[in-house]
């Protein structure tokens, strides 16, 4: 059998929705012209012909949809035949009318096959042969017309004159088709490349945030340890405080470049779960308090308790909109303080979270706030130091604030500092089961993680240093492994509490991992596994969850973050209770 070429597939497959989306179009077309032509032409005739059509159409849905799952012969022939007749059908009115004696019916048959004409060029190009097809048929009902309309009073030589005319007439007809279809040609193919590198884009820039990601997360975990371990040592925690912070900013600049390539290709979409707005706020505002304290700023906030105790939402989003506020506010603030606020008005099962940012700083004037929240726009003062940044964050800030039914304003002068409110719409949910849990910080105290045994499975030896350095004072037996293969043959043999997975790893990567733990069944399928993966996505946490994991940490990792997912984990697949407390914090 003859082989469809994958240049004709595209041709019909375009035409195809081209004409589908078209029908209603049509449909209405021919009912409005029939309904109006009740007055002139016979009841009878018009049923007939609108039958007719209405039985083609019917047709035509059946093959649109046979070509929308796979381009055959047979569909072509249909699509192509059908199309054909309806075409001949559709223009059986019009002729009818010119055919009645009373001159303003003949005017009114050729105005709706001067409409049929347009028609043609404009939907009927994509696809060349289809265009050629259904444009025949309008232009043998127009000859006909005219060589009726002549054939009573026009000489031979007026007869040929017409003729010329109507052939050129015609020819000019299929040449515009012809461009027509060039250019949308052009087009598709431009849309193709444009796609296909935005795709190219995508995937460069997912890889390099993985790349990157990855010594990123050594960074942090260690300079974190750094801190930890040496409290009574003030210039070294300062040094190991400023290398997680910078390490953090990476991370933030890396977030918005990948951010605003999704959301310029239309991929962005919110990931909404169940979270508590106050704990994803204060966690917002405390990763900012090293880099004020740094500074010499004072960081203040209030959580008014008319924030919802629970509501879903896209947490991730919610902190990061909060983030890049704080995070401006600290940059252009040299000093005085960083205040925030958060309340929320509820209205039924809905609330109105409202945060306020506001700083010392120095301000802006009107021409700089009209550009503020523009891609790569960024407000730098000549009299003032520079400082670090892409430009992208606010204008990303308040795209994320829109898709979560709210908004970013903005209150400032020059020299008086700014104030930014941001406020989103978020849907207020009971869970009273959770309302014990209490919310992990930088400066929760975990005494108990409610598991004996981990496996650690991740390529990267500095990543499970830094693992190991995490776990390292909790009494638990921690296995490692350095691809999913190990892993499964550590699983055979030994049982575990919890699984921690990465995503890309040689040999086996993390998702085979999961496929294949299902598949074995019994103790090995029921073990909890948490991600903890430089694949950063949304969708990619969406993936690793559809695929049966239980938890997803993105890299780099906290401490706190990571303890609190072993014993969220831990106690949702019954192991003992949790035991932590909370160190006292103020608001300052």
């Amino acid at each position: 059998m003859l082989k469809i070429s994958p240049e004709l597939a595209i041709s019909v497959a375009a035409q195809n929705d081209l004409v589908r989306a078209d029908l209603p179009t049509r449909f209405a077309s021919i009912t409005i012209v029939s309904l109006l032509s009740l007055f002139f032409l016979p009841a009878t005739v018009l049923g007939v012909v609108y039958l007719a059509y209405a039985v083609t159409e019917i047709v035509g849905v059946l093959v649109y949809r046979m070509l929308a799952r796979e381009v055959t012969w047979r569909g072509i022939v249909l699509f192509s035949s059908s199309a054909f007749l309806g075409v001949w059908i559709f223009n059986l009115i019009p002729l009818l009318l010119f055919l009645e004696q009373d001159p303003f019916l003949k005017m009114i048959g050729a105005m709706l096959l001067i409409i049929a004409l347009n028609h043609c060029v404009v939907a009927r190009a994509t696809w060349i042969f289809f265009g050629f097809l259904t444009t025949i048929p309008i232009i043998c009902v127009v000859g006909f017309i005219i060589v009726s309309f002549l054939r009573e009073f026009a000489t031979p030589a007026e007869m040929v004159t017409t003729a010329i005319i109507t052939v050129i007439g015609a020819a000019y007809m299929l040449h515009a088709l012809w461009t027509q279809h060039r250019l949308t040609a052009r087009l598709r193919g431009a849309l193709e490349e444009a796609e296909a590198g935005s795709r190219a884009k995508s995937r460069f820039l997912a890889a390099m945030s993985h790349e990157i990601r990855t010594p990123l997360n050594a960074i942090c975990g260690m300079s974190e340890l750094i801190d930890e371990e040496n409290k009574d040592r003030p210039l070294l925690q300062e040094r190991s405080k400023l290398l997680r912070t910078s390490a953090l900013a990476l991370a933030g600049i890396l977030d918005d470049v990948l951010d605003h390539a999704k959301i310029e290709a239309g991929l962005m979409e919110l990931s909404l779960a169940a979270a508590a707005p106050a704990v994803e706020i204060r966690s917002a505002i405390e990763m900012f308090r090293a880099s004020a304290e740094e500074k010499g700023l004072r960081l203040e906030f209030t959580i008014d308790e008319s924030l919802p105790a629970y509501a879903e939402c896209d947490a991730l989003r919610l902190r990061q909109v909060i983030g890049n506020l704080l995070s401006n506010a600290v940059k252009y603030t040299d000093k005085g303080q960083v205040t925030v606020h958060a309340s929320a008005v509820t209205e039924g099962d809905h609330a109105i979270i409202e945060v306020n940012v506001a700083d010392t700083g120095r301000g802006m004037t009107p021409e700089q706030t009209e550009r503020l929240f523009q891609d790569f726009y960024r407000a730098v003062d000549k009299n003032a130091p520079t400082v670090p940044g892409t430009g992208l964050g606010l204008s990303i800030a308040r795209q994320f604030a829109r898709m979560m039914n709210g908004d970013i304003t903005l209150t400032t002068s020059p020299a008086k500092g700014s104030c930014f409110t941001f406020t989103c719409r978020v849907q207020v949910l009971e869970m009273t089961a959770l309302s014990g849990t209490n919310p992990p910080t930088q400066d929760t105290i975990f005494t108990d993680l409610g598991v004996r045994s981990i496996l650690l499975v991740d390529d990267t030896a500095s990543n499970r240093l830094v693992v190991r350095s995490f776990l390292k004072d909790f009494d638990l037996d921690l296995i490692e492994a350095c691809n999913g293969a190990d892993a499964l043959a550590i699983l055979d043999h030994s049982s575990v509490d919890l699984v921690l997975l990465d995503m890309k790893m040689p040999v086996m990567d993390g998702q085979d991992t999961l496929l294949a733990m299902t598949a074995r069944g019994g103790r090995i399928a029921a073990t909890p596994v948490v991600m903890l993966t430089a694949n950063a996505a949304p969708e990619d946490r969406e993936l690793f969850l559809s695929l049966g994991a239980v938890g997803y940490i993105a890299k780099p990792v906290r401490k706190a973050q990571l303890l609190a997912e072993i014993q969220r984990v831990a106690a949702a697949h019954g192991h003992k209770p949790i035991e932590t407390r909370q160190s006292p914090r103020t608001g300052t």
